[in-house]
Order: C-alpha cells, then structure tokens, then sequence
C-alpha cells in the first residue's frame, strides 16, 4: 500500500523541549493521521517524525550525506531522550518500526513529497553546518567541536572528576577527521597512576542494560563488565587541560574505545579508572548518553 504525502500536515517545530544546546533550533515534524498512542507525547512524537522521513529517504534517496547524516544524529538524540525519561526500550523500538513502515510506503512520486524535502533540506542543511552542539546526557554532556587547527584539541569531550582532580575523556585530535579516544586527568601531589582503563558493559555478554530504573541503567557486576587499557600516556598539551589547570596527564586508548561507548544504550554509565602502585583505585564516572548522535555530528567533518 502507498501511503500519500498528502495525508500529512508539515510544520517546523521551535521548541526548547526539541533544541540542541549550541545549534539551530529547526526540526521537521511530520504529524501522521495514524500516529500510535504512545507517541503522542511531543518527544516521542519527533522520534516518529524523524524515524519516517529516514525510511523515506532510504526508499527514495532524498537527501545527500550531510542532510542524511544530520537527521540521522538528530534521530539518534531524540530515542536517548526518550530511553532517560523512563520510556521502554520495546516501546521506543515500536514506534520506530511503525514511522519506517510508513515511510517505506510513501510513494517517491508523491508531490506533497518532493516539497517536504526541500524544506528538511534547508533546515538540517543549517543544522549539520553548525560548529558547536553540546549532546546532554542524564547528568553530564558531551561537547562537539568540529573546527581545525594546528594544535591538538577536544573535538568531542565529556567533563568529570574523581576527588579534587578534573578528568576528561573523549576524542582529541588536530580536526574531526583525526582523533583518537583520549583522558586527561590533573592529579595534585606527586602520586601518579601507572594505568589507565576504559570500564562498562560487555555487550558480548550482556546484550542489554543492566537494572534499569526510572531510566538509568547500573553498571553490571565484574563477571559482565569490558576493559580496554589506555595504550599510551604521556604529558596534556595545554589546550587539553581543563580551566586553571596548569598541568595534567593525557591517557591514549585505541580507536576501539570510543566506538564501544558509542555502542552503549543512552542511559549506561562507564568509568575511566586509574591504577596506582599501593593497589589504590581512583574511579571517575562517566555518561554514555548521546554518544552515538555526537559521534555522528562531528563526522560531517570540519567546518
């Protein structure tokens, strides 16, 4: 069955409860005739608008990559709202099913259309040319950065702490295109780690989060966890430090790292901790929550 285009009623939505911090604040919304219950919520709602017009555009080839990469991040962003704010992950996979069943029977002759495309084209096309977005997760954030330049500096970052010390982890690099995962920590005194380590759920062995409540997951016990240990460490170039830090060490890990974390459901936590030669361990806690939406920003490249 085709569904025409004409059934819907399109409209750009300026609403705080939508809006990236940092970024254009334009986002398409498609109101269906037959949009299920559970989405009538306004959040859920955009997921549905979000989830059709990618089917749709898988079918027809609507859009190129940037606009296609930006709804697609976008769409990410708005299911990791919906999973902390409690939702079910069946009832947030319903109603993208449902929204690309219906985009996949549109017909990519319809008129109505051709004329809802030029108007996403023109707004995500806005959107992916922003250079700064922050992707807020449940407690913390992580801060996308998509300039160039010649020194090496924090292309996505998410801020912590373990006792007086701030920690960072992220992606460093000279430009979006090279970065690798990277924590930096300012410890006082003269005690320093030895190692440093990556922690969160084995998605190998636990295919889903662990002890979900009111939507936020637990990290799971040792037998469930993944490690990846930093590979390198060596000296914070300033840029890296945080504010008023003079000093600080920046741990390397390999690229599998961060494509982990991107891997993580929006409501896990991960840790970095840091190893000492008195068996002492210094854990930092750390949000996965949009990981995946600002990975996908910052690979629209430098701007």
């Amino acid at each position: 069955m085709t569904i025409p285009v004409s059934r819907l009623r399109v409209s750009f939505v300026n609403s705080s409860r939508h809006r990236m911090k940092g970024g254009t604040a334009l986002c398409l919304a498609l109101v269906l005739a037959c949009v299920p219950a559970q989405a009538q919520d306004a959040t859920a709602q955009t997921y549905h608008e979000r989830s059709f017009i990618l089917a749709a555009n898988t079918k027809c080839r609507l859009f190129d990559a940037p606009v296609e990469q930006a709804l697609g991040a976008a769409a990410l962003q708005t299911r990791g709202v919906l999973l902390r704010a409690g939702h079910e992950t069946a009832q947030v996979g319903a109603v993208a099913s449902r929204a690309a069943g219906l985009g996949r029977a549109v017909s990519c002759a319809d008129p109505a259309l051709q004329e809802t495309t030029g108007r996403i084209v023109h707004a995500f096309s806005r959107w992916s040319r922003a250079a700064r977005l922050e992707f807020p997760a449940r407690h913390q954030s992580w801060r996308v950065d998509r300039f160039a330049g010649s020194k090496t500096g924090w292309r996505m970052v998410q801020d912590s702490a373990v006792g007086t010390a701030a920690v960072r982890f992220g992606l460093a690099g000279l430009s979006p295109e090279e970065t690798s995962p990277t924590v930096v920590v300012s410890f006082r005194g003269k005690s320093r780690p030895y190692a440093a380590r990556l922690v969160m759920r084995d998605m190998d062995l636990l295919p889903r989060p662990h002890a979900v409540t009111a939507g936020q997951a637990q990290m799971p016990p040792f037998s469930g966890r993944k490690i990846i240990f930093a590979a390198r460490q060596t000296d914070a170039p300033d840029t890296l430090l945080g504010e008023g830090k003079r000093r600080g060490e920046a741990w390397e890990f390999p690229q599998e790292a961060m494509m982990q974390v991107t891997r993580l459901d929006p409501r896990e936590p991960f840790w970095i901790e840091f190893l000492f030669r008195d068996d002492s361990v210094a854990r930092v806690p750390f949000e996965a929550g949009d990981a995946g939406a600002a990975t996908a920003f910052l690979g629209l490249g430098r701007v």
